[in-house]
Order: structure tokens, then sequence, then C-alpha cells
């Protein structure tokens, strides 16, 4: 579970906390690209461990640097995840080794994006840098933006579900911000949340936000369960 996989904090108080199945629901849609067999199957890279790329263009910069170091490898293949199965398989594979790292690399895209949210939100000019080439960051509205859009069925009735969005591309956000400020009585801004952040708001905050939170995923759904990674420079 993502919950236990990332662990829980305190970043928020609140009577209840939401259930770990309800945090992993939050992250289940996120989907990741991470290095698989031949046969399809998650691997750990040596001196590496288990990596998740959150966007093709992390891939294809990482693999160009792998092939460097490990020049007998002819091809370096990634597959499509949700978050919650690689944390899952990365939870499972340290049973049996303890010092199995993993590690979490942003879309290079988003990072400039990123350290300026940073940087607004208090941290210094250095630490932005390398905390957003580190780890990827949720990009959220301040306040909260909620989207009930009403959707028709097959036998005209109405259904309608209050979504607030999140999501790992600056532009998407910034575009929800923007038309958000339109009406808005108070400016709406973007902040930056680590992984571990979002899941301590949602593993500690109980209120309709927490449960109605949806983040957008980085990566498509591939039809294909495995892909060389690009070589091109």
């Amino acid at each position: 579970m993502i919950a236990a996989g990332f662990g829980a904090g305190g970043l928020f108080s609140a009577a209840r906390a939401l259930p770990p199945e309800q945090v992993d629901q939050a992250f289940a849609t996120v989907t990741v690209l991470t290095p698989v067999t031949a046969a399809g199957e998650v691997r750990a890279l040596k001196d590496v461990g288990m990596v998740a790329f959150f966007s093709p263009l992390a891939a294809d910069l990482f693999a160009k640097n792998w092939r460097q170091r490990q020049p007998g490898e002819a091809e370096f293949r990634v597959a499509p995840l949700a978050l919650t199965t690689f944390e899952a398989a990365y939870l499972a594979a340290r049973q049996k080794d303890e010092a199995l790292q993993r590690a979490y690399l942003p879309d290079p895209a988003q990072i400039p994006a990123v350290v300026g949210l940073l940087q607004q939100q208090g941290v210094q000019p250095e630490q932005a840098r390398n905390l957003a080439r580190q780890q990827p960051y949720v990009l959220c509205p301040d306040p909260l933006v909620r989207i009930t859009p009403t959707a028709q069925g097959a036998d005209r009735s109405t259904s309608s579900r209050t979504v607030v969005p999140c999501a790992f591309s600056f532009t998407t956000m910034a575009l929800l911000v923007n038309q958000s400020n339109v009406s808005a009585k108070r400016p709406t801004v973007l902040k930056a949340y680590s992984l571990d952040e979002m899941v301590r708001f949602l593993s500690n905050e109980n209120g309709e936000d927490a449960r109605n939170l949806v983040i957008t995923s980085p990566i498509p759904r591939s039809s294909s369960p495995a892909q060389a990674a690009s070589s091109s420079d």
C-alpha cells in the first residue's frame, strides 16, 4: 500500500484519518514507467534498486546514461505500472533484501516550474533545485478547487461527483488556476507537494476534499505491456 510504503506523518491533525484503502485509491490511477525484464517482470537495477519514472523523457535520459554504464546491456525496457503496484512490488522485494533502494525520477520538463513554486513557498533556491531534481511533486491549487461535473446516463438520469484536481503537470494545473481566478473571491495559486506530503495529508485528513482528491496520472496507460526506452540523443 502507498500509505505503508511512503509512511504517514502529521502534517494535519484530524479526529479520524482516511483508511489506507482510500489513501491508496488516490494514487491507484497514477501510472509510472519502471524497468522490466524481457518477460515483462519488474526488475531492480544493480547499484540503483527499483526505479519509477514520471515521464517518458525521464526514462529516456536514464536509459541513455544506463547504457553508458552497462555497455553489455543491449536493451533497456520499461513498462507502465500503477504507482500503488510499483510500491507493493518494492515492499515485497525489500522483505528479501532490506538494503534494496528505490528512486522516483521526476519529469525533467516540470523541474523549472517546481523550483519556482518551492521558492514561492519559502524554500531557498539551491535547496529548491535539489529537491525538484530528486523527486516528483504533485501540484495543487491553493485554495483547493472543487469541480462537480454532471453526467447523463443511458436512462437519462443524471449523476455528479465533486472532484478536487491535482496533477504532476504545471501546464495542466496553471490553466485550471487561471480559469478559477476569473470568478474567485481571492486569488488561487499553485503549490507543490512531495509524495510524502500528499500521503500525510490523505492519511490524516478526514474531510471531503481528501476523499474527492484526484491526481492526474503523468503517464497515460499504454496498450503495450513493455517498450524499449529510446536511445536517441
